[in-house]
């Protein structure tokens, strides 16, 4: 019972913890979520913004 719990809040936890890390990046724009935005040569460079 206890394991379930635990196992259970750990989910929740992480699904929270995942959930707000993506609305903040998708607040700060398109290229802050991009996986590569550091290693970008697309739109999002600071000569193009």
């Amino acid at each position: 019972m206890i394991a379930n719990l635990v196992i259970g809040g750990a989910i929740f936890s992480y699904a929270g913890w995942t959930l707000v890390r993506h609305v903040k990046k998708s607040a700060k724009g398109r290229c802050a979520a991009c996986h590569a935005a550091d290693r970008c040569a697309g739109s999002c460079g600071p000569e193009r913004q």
